[in-house]
């Protein structure tokens, strides 16, 4: 099913929501990041899900219909629009089956027309979708607690340093109480379709995301708008069924509590709030899994099971994922790497060990924004010194080597446990790459597989790495999807021999790869791969606006092309390190690509300038009585012109002796 075809089948399920009521004080609106207020009223909106007929043999959707009278459709959306407006009695006794609201508040759910609330309602408006309100009325409070945990773990974890601080729900909404749905009825739907529950989610899959934002400002401009992204992360990683899903996906206030969909159309659950750094402000996009909300009143029967569809196999870009692994240092600071072999050896970046060489004082400074928010590292004996250069930051450098390597929890023998490495090789040229090497590899590892074809510009690129979600949550690698926007090339190519890379003449050799796909704090060291699972690229760096604030969205690898010398290292037997000699290399032309600087333009080296002697010089001039006048001079110039006026280059040092005996120097 395409794309076109996905939106027009979701857009039979998608509704907005809108609550408005008394609010004298203006206090109800706090918590929100968009509301309308206007003459003690308050109005807020979000979006809902028009559940179908056969969404009824979910235990929680049987058991609101049983429980309220009349039930003619269902409407699910966030709670978060609905709690300001609870009365006092339902907050003293909030046990009750059906929550009660504050007196004058109004519920209404604008559709495209697939309902029918009176009879004086013609059908061939409906038919043509017109949008228009429907009254309708809380019928439940939900919490789901299998995703509340997941949020709390994720907010709430202990964080460091490093991690820039916790985290908070977005939206300007304070609490992080935020998985609790609210239940609707608002007149009944006509002639909609069955919906099949995508069960398992994997990273990369395609999320097409529909709801209204702003809604209340013009509904007219905002209902049922669309945001295409995929599936970044999933939590917890090692679950069979995920409770909370981050999505690489742009939403906006208003779009909470609208339809998720996936490939095929199969719903994948709702929109809920985003979380945000408290400083830095990089938000993750989150969706409640609708296996999450079905949980609640479940019984034995899994009387739903046959909505579901099973999808055993894995993607390419799962399979690439388990080539990802997590470096920490110092129990807080972390970046990503890439396995590249089964003995363990591992690839990731430089400006790790030596940020000093990437215009950087520390980790987090320089001339270009590091993808890795900062690091301490301290030293180690037991780590290999090959590639160790001299000079005046040795010391420095020597009290931050990598002290361990840690990977995700699903590949550690246990929490104390982690694995250790060791520095192999960290490059002295301009290519930004480091190698080390695992003490002991988990089975788990796969090594990566590279292309080292150039990719073309507007290809699918995927970025996998440890992007803000850090060691703290024992998340899997997260999964942000983009395309290749510019692929950098240099003048001066390199090409492969029997050891290793050498120069050429050639102009197509790729220096750079930029992305659109998002790279966050925590991602530096990760890979790039194609729509085949193949690597095409190492994360290295991204771009930020002047004032620091780094551009996610564009980013910079070293394409696999250059990355050449080290693959070819890592399946040799790891001795050989005149394979990566050209590595170490000064290379102008690729130090101005990396350090986005116009291409050094070679430099031409001035023709000498040749004397001539002047047409009228040597000869004589005749005054009016027929004498020679300066005769002597003329002779003069005549006897030595060949030494003051040479006849071709080689000469000008006998012009040169000449006239510091005949002219001394006064300087």
């Amino acid at each position: 099913m395409e794309l076109p075809e996905i939106v027009e089948f979701a857009r039979n399920f998608s509704v907005m929501v809108r609550i408005q009521g008394p609010d004298p004080k203006g206090l109800k609106m706090r918590k929100h990041a968009f509301h309308h207020y206007q003459s003690g009223k308050t109005t807020l909106s979000a979006s809902g899900v028009l559940l179908p007929d056969s969404f009824n043999k979910f235990p929680i959707v049987k058991h609101i219909r049983e429980n309220s009278s009349s039930v003619s459709a269902l409407v699910v959306t966030v709670a978060s629009i609905v709690v300001p407006f609870l009365s006092v009695q339902h907050h003293d006794n909030n046990t009750q089956e059906i929550p009660a609201l504050i007196h004058g508040v109004q519920i209404d759910v604008m559709t495209e027309g697939k309902m029918s609330a009176h009879k004086t309602v013609n059908d061939d408006e409906l038919d043509k979708g017109t949008p228009m309100w429907l009254n309708s009325r809380l019928l439940a409070l939900v919490d789901v607690p299998v995703a509340s945990c997941s949020l709390l773990a994720l907010v709430e974890a202990p964080a460091s340093l490093t991690e820039q601080g916790s985290w908070e729900v977005g939206w300007s909404l304070a609490s992080s109480n935020t998985n609790h749905q609210a239940f609707n009825d608002p007149p009944r739907q006509q002639d909609l379709p069955d919906v099949h529950i995508a069960p398992s989610n994997k990273r990369g899959d395609l999320l097409v995301a529909m709801g209204s934002p702003f809604g209340i400002l013009s509904p007219v401009h905002f209902l049922n708008s669309i945001s295409v992204g995929s599936v970044a992360n999933s939590y917890p990683s090692d679950s069979s069924k995920s409770s909370l899903l981050m999505a690489d996906i742009r939403c906006l206030p208003g779009m909470e509590g609208g339809p998720v969909f996936g490939e095929h159309a199969r719903l994948i659950g709702i929109v809920g709030r985003p979380i945000r750094q408290r400083v830095g402000g990089a938000e993750i996009q989150l969706v409640i899994p609708w296996e999450a909300i079905a949980s609640v009143w479940r019984d034995n029967a899994h009387s739903s099971d046959s909505l579901i569809v099973h999808n055993p196999f894995k993607s390419p870009i799962e399979k690439a994922m388990t080539s990802i692994a997590l470096i920490t240092i110092n129990e807080g600071a972390w970046a990503s790497e890439v396995v590249l072999n089964s003995q363990g050896l591992i690839l990731t970046n430089a400006h790790l060990l030596e940020p000093w060489r990437f215009g950087k004082t520390t980790l987090q400074g320089g001339m270009y924004q590091s993808t890795l928010s900062s690091l301490s590292m301290n030293s180690t004996e037991s780590v290999v010194t090959w590639g160790v250069r001299s000079g005046e930051h040795q010391e420095e450098r020597e009290g931050m080597l990598p002290r361990m390597v840690k990977t995700s929890k699903a590949y550690k023998d246990d929490e104390q446990n982690p694995y250790r490495g060791g520095l192999v090789y960290v490059s002295k040229g301009p290519l930004d790459v480091a190698l080390l090497q695992l003490e002991s590899v988990p089975d788990q590892l796969c090594a990566i597989i590279p292309e080292f074809k150039c990719p073309s510009a507007g290809s699918k690129a995927h970025v996998i790495g440890h992007g803000l979600i850090g060691p703290r949550c024992d998340a899997y690698p997260s999964v942000c999807s983009g395309v290749v926007a510019l692929v950098v090339k240099e003048q001066n190519s390199l090409h492969s021999n029997g050891r290793g890379l050498q120069e050429s003449a050639e102009s197509d050799y790729p220096a750079m790869l930029e992305t659109t796909a998002a790279v966050h704090p925590g991602g530096s060291g990760g890979a790039v791969i194609n729509s085949e699972g193949l690597m095409i690229g190492l994360v290295t760096s991204n771009a930020r606006h002047g004032g620091g604030t780094v551009i996610p969205h564009l980013n910079f690898s070293i394409p696999c092309a250059a990355l050449e010398p080290i693959f070819k290292f890592s399946k040799a037997d790891m001795k050989d390190l005149l394979i990566l000699e050209i590595l170490d290399k000064p290379n102008e032309n690729l130090s101005s690509v990396w350090a986005l600087l116009p291409p050094v333009s070679p430099k031409r080296v001035p023709a000498p300038t040749v004397l001539t002697q002047p047409q009228s010089l040597g000869k004589a001039i005749i005054d009016k009585e027929g004498k020679e006048k300066g005769s002597s001079f003329v002779k003069f110039i005549s006897e030595r012109q060949g030494e003051m006026f040479p006849k071709s280059p080689s000469q000008l040092v006998r012009v040169e002796n000449f006239l510091k005996e005949i002219i001394p120097s006064k300087l």
